[in-house]
């Protein structure tokens, strides 16, 4: 068809051809290169094909020629293995003639290079051995017409390659290139390729041959082409000869040759890239001895250039510093070890220091500098590896306090390095260099962190000396460089100890006030950064409560500035978190304060979230109990306003604000919840007499209590209005789950009524409503637990309540997630509640057959994660056989027995995920292990028509020997397991049989 859907007929003759190939070219948007291919091939099949092909090859149009090229290409992928002797020699020459005949002619790159890429394809895909391709090409090239392989006997390469003149010799590179770079492509552990990979370790010979002609040439251009195949020839036997030494060293003969061109001005960007290419992915290719030449190459030819070009900014000085990089961590032994006894190690070293003194910012127009992180984390690994491997009592290296010193030079470098530029430069970056800055310092400070294990407390007292020194020269850019440092080895400071008095020296100086002085002009990041390290070292704070009144006023403050509220209020809830104890003197002040930035125009609900979260945490440290309520109450006044605000904008009809401020309340109420927990890290206190302990549940139960928690189950009034939102329903929910966590009564352990009549305002449409079932769900588990107070009335109503949403769904198809939620909560209810559902006469005793019939229509569900929770409910109830004197689950089972193994072997005969078995194998296992009639059950079940629907794929004698093997398991977990997946194999089909 062509691009008018009209049907195309083959040509007939190669003016047709011709015109064919130009037309489609023209509409390439319409047509395909497969398509015009297509036209071609059945050319060319018809019986003056090759004389038509040839004539197509000479056309004066080069798309043409280009497709009569490209057609033989996908010819011989297709047929080339089923060519007989005579054709597949006929082609062989006729695609040399082209070729000689191209190159004679001048003809263009793209024409050479796919007639070179044909050739290869026959070389690969011909049944006939090509043994010397490229001999053959060149001497066909020198001679002006194709020879016959014959005549190659007594023929050398390099004689071959000598006699070309430049033209036909770059013909020559780019046909060794292509076969190199193909024949990579072709799988090594094919048997039907492996003669193609053995015949290369000969081609080698020749290509090593054709390669030094090249190399010793004076044409720029041959010499270039040289490396690039070159590379290409490295890149091949890479991967396949790591064990052919013999083939390998052909290539490795030719390094010192390809090397000359790293001091040819004319080559050297070129010869830069490839030999770090090599460095980069081949390291062992090169041998000492080419180790020792490139390392004087670095001194004496390339260090000068890169030099030159970090004075002057150059960023043509870009190949330079790479090959510095890929050099040094190839050799990163020899550089760590010997900086002082080798030349180029010394210069490596240096030079990386050069590359991070230059001028410029990372990201900017210094790129080098990105780059050279990748060298330094090599050398910092080395270091420690090295150092941390040792066996205790064994002598340190002798070179380490070289590479001490060295990363302690790095660490001002680096240091220096990531100060954020000046306004004036930093808004004339595009985004790129903003990121590109961004991710030199986020490396930078990766690399500090590795730096850190080896220098350990000495590296944090010079961070600390460069901070405070900047600090008394009011260079704010520095300072924050080095803040962001510290605050990125927060965690590996605090854990050692030994650093704390080292870290005085930040916290005693005037950081904290200078940065809380917002009438000084400073960088708002020098300020963010600052409060940064607040929040990351609020342990360190914690044991030094008098580091407290500085830091908190500044954050306070910082708090009342837009650029930095946000990160103010996440540093006070974290500050506030660890310092609570150290915080409760204070804990009016904080009230007002916050009741003043409430006003304010930060007051926003991330921050107000996060300052009244920090807040509830100093509360839940006020002894005794009933300390605490005066000030919770307060911050539930802040929310109650919240919620008022919220129901009176949606009676006004501002609906959007309603939203905003009713969502905010909630998260607010969670965020106080959570903060009142008893935080994990509190040591317990063994010397606690009991009155004092038994004084929590006393008080929390009293009636001044009870009056806290209405006060918080009155907030959620704003769901009248906030009903249908599902970050509401979401933010409801984290207010109840903070009490689930408690083991004492508190102010946020509410009564279970409380969630009840929670679900019980809820509709199948509800949103968030699996949020709400996962929420009822954690109730009846803390419930079920040991110790705990058993809420039989409520767990009911929750059933009851769920029951009803699984009768107006009718299937788990409906709403998935709702559904597996639903099953989870009868899941729950074993072994403690199960007994609820037997109850004569209960509402949930009638409903219990659409409960079960529910359960097992989920287990052929197409969603996995209700398919998962019926399953796992199956199994539980099951197992509880043993455990019911009444007879209440025999009953169940016997009357629901036949179909659950209908459902479980069509989801194991196929219909299930191979990901589901091991859930489909519990219930299983339970069946089999205690239900005698399970074996009935299930040979029915596999010999029904509803298994029959599901595969064809196994026959009688594969169900019963599955089914025999099942039962004499008698519910082995694990082989059960492995017999269903084998069992599943063979439904499917993946397998050849069952057996």
């Amino acid at each position: 068809m062509d691009h008018n859907g009209s049907s195309v007929m083959p040509p007939q003759s190669v003016a047709e051809a011709e015109a064919l190939v130009q037309r489609l070219y023209k509409v390439a948007t319409a047509k395909t290169v497969s398509d015009i291919n297509d036209q071609l091939l059945r050319l060319q099949h018809s019986a003056e094909g090759w004389q038509l092909a040839d004539a197509l090859m000479s056309s004066e149009d080069p798309t043409v020629r280009f497709f009569a090229a490209n057609t033989f290409t996908v010819k011989l992928n297709n047929d080339g293995p089923k060519l007989d002797d005579d054709t597949a020699r006929a082609i062989q020459m006729r695609l040399i003639t082209w070729l000689v005949r191209s190159s004679r002619q001048g003809e263009g790159a793209m024409i050479i290079r796919k007639l070179c890429s044909t050739l290869t394809t026959y070389f690969v895909r011909s049944p006939l051995l090509w043994e010397r391709p490229l001999t053959h090409v060149g001497l066909s090239l020198q001679t002006g017409d194709a020879v016959n392989e014959q005549d190659l006997a007594n023929v050398r390469a390099e004689h071959v390659s000598e006699a070309l003149d430049g033209s036909l010799l770059v013909i020559l590179l780019w046909f060794s290139a292509t076969i190199a770079d193909e024949v990579s492509k072709v799988d090594t552990n094919s048997s039907a390729h492996a003669k193609i990979h053995q015949q290369m370790e000969e081609i080698v010979k020749d290509a090593s041959s054709i390669l030094a002609t090249a190399f010793r040439t004076r044409d720029p251009k041959v010499r270039a082409e040289g490396l690039k195949a070159f590379l290409t020839w490295v890149n091949y036997a890479q991967p396949v000869w790591p064990r052919k030494p013999e083939s390998l060293q052909h290539l490795r003969n030719l390094v010192e040759l390809a090397a000359q061109a790293l001091v040819d001005p004319a080559l050297q960007h070129d010869a830069l890239d490839i030999f770090r290419d090599i460095l980069e992915s081949y390291t062992s290719f090169f041998q000492p001895h080419h180790m020792q030449l490139l390392g004087r190459i670095v001194s004496e030819h390339v260090q000068p250039k890169l030099l030159q070009a970090l004075e002057e900014g150059d960023p043509e000085g870009l190949p330079y510093g790479q090959m510095v990089i890929a050099f040094g961590v190839a050799n990163i032994q020899d550089v760590v070890e010997e900086p002082q006894t080798s030349e180029s190690a010394a210069t490596i070293v240096k030079l990386h220091f050069d590359i991070l003194r230059a001028p410029g910012y990372p990201g900017d127009e210094d790129e080098i500098a990105v780059l050279s992180i990748e060298f330094w984390n090599t050398y910092v690994e080395y270091v420690n590896d090295t150092v941390f491997s040792q066996n205790a009592g064994e002598p340190s290296p002798h070179w380490l306090p070289y590479a001490k010193s060295a990363l302690t030079q790095l660490v001002e470098l680096s240091w220096l390095k990531m100060c954020t530029p000046p306004a004036n430069i930093a808004k004339e970056w595009t985004d790129a260099e903003h990121d590109g800055f961004k991710e030199f310092r986020l490396d930078a400070t990766d690399l500090m962190l590795s730096i850190f294990v080896c220098l350990g407390k000495d590296m944090l007292q010079q961070l600390v000396t460069l901070i405070t020194q900047s600090l008394g020269n009011k260079q704010w850019r520095a300072v924050e460089a080095g803040l962001f440092c510290l605050n990125v080895l927060a965690d590996n400071v605090i854990e050692d100890q030994a650093g704390e008095d080292i870290l005085a020296g930040i916290f005693n100086s005037s950081l904290f006030r200078d940065v809380g002085d917002f009438t000084q002009t400073i960088p708002s990041q020098a300020r963010r950064t600052a409060i940064d390290v607040l929040g990351s070292y609020g342990q360190y704070i914690e044991r030094h409560a008098e580091f407290l009144p500085d830091t908190v006023r500044f954050l306070f403050a910082s708090l009342e500035t837009g650029l930095l509220a946000s990160t103010a209020a996440k540093a006070i809830a974290a500050l506030c978190a660890a310092c609570r104890g150290s915080l409760t003197g204070e804990l009016d002040g904080f009230l007002q304060q916050y009741n003043s930035f409430l006003d304010g125009q930060c007051s926003e609900p991330y921050t107000k979230e996060k300052v009244i979260g920090a807040i509830a945490a100093i509360i839940q440290a006020l002894k005794p109990e009933s300390a605490k309520v005066r000030p919770l109450l307060a911050l539930i006044e802040t929310v109650e306003k919240d919620v008022q605000l919220a129901m009176a904008s949606n009676a006004s009809g501002e609906h959007e604000l309603a939203e905003l401020v009713g969502v905010m309340a909630l998260n607010c109420l969670a965020s106080i919840g959570k903060n009142l927990q008893q935080p994990e890290d509190v040591p317990i206190n063994i010397y606690d007499d009991d009155e004092q302990t038994s004084s929590v549940p006393s008080f929390w139960t009293s009636g001044e209590a009870q009056g806290v928690q209405q006060r918080i189950v009155g907030c959620f009034s704003v769901l009248q209005v906030l009903g249908n939102d599902g970050d509401a329903i979401e933010a409801a929910c984290q207010v109840l789950r903070s009490g689930f966590a408690e083991t004492e009564p508190g102010p946020f352990v509410l009564p279970a009524s409380v969630t009840v009549t929670f679900l019980q305002q809820c509709s199948i449409t509800t949103p968030q409503l699996e949020s709400v079932l996962s929420t009822a769900c954690i109730l009846i588990t803390q419930h079920s637990k040991s110790g705990s107070e058993r809420i039989s009335a409520e767990v009911t109503a929750i059933c009851e309540q769920v029951a009803s949403f699984m009768q107006q769904m009718g299937t788990s198809n409906l709403d998935p997630s709702v559904a597996q939620g639903c099953i989870d909560i009868f899941g729950r209810l074993i072994p403690c509640y199960l007994h609820l559902l037997f109850i004569a006469g209960s509402t949930l005793s009638h409903q219990l057959p659409m409960i079960l019939q529910f359960t097992l229509q989920a287990i052929e569900n197409q969603d996995i994660f209700p398919r998962r929770s019926a399953a796992d409910l199956w199994a539980k109830l099951i197992s509880q056989l043993s455990a019911d004197p009444q007879g209440n689950i025999s009953q169940v089972i016997q009357a629901y027995g036949l179909q659950l193994a209908l459902s479980l072997m069509r989801q194991i005969g196929g219909m299930g995920q191979r990901s589901e078995l091991d859930y489909l194998s519990d219930p299983l296992k339970a069946l089999i292990a205690n239900v005698p009639a399970a074996k009935g059950w299930l040979e029915a079940a596999l010999f029904s028509n509803g298994f029959s629907a599901v595969t064809d794929r196994v026959g009688d004698a594969e169900k019963r020997r599955f089914l025999s093997q099942l039962i004499a398991l008698r519910g082995n977990g694990r082989k059960t397991k492995e017999l269903v997946r084998e069992f599943y194999a063979a439904c499917r089909g993946t397998v050849v049989s069952y057996g």
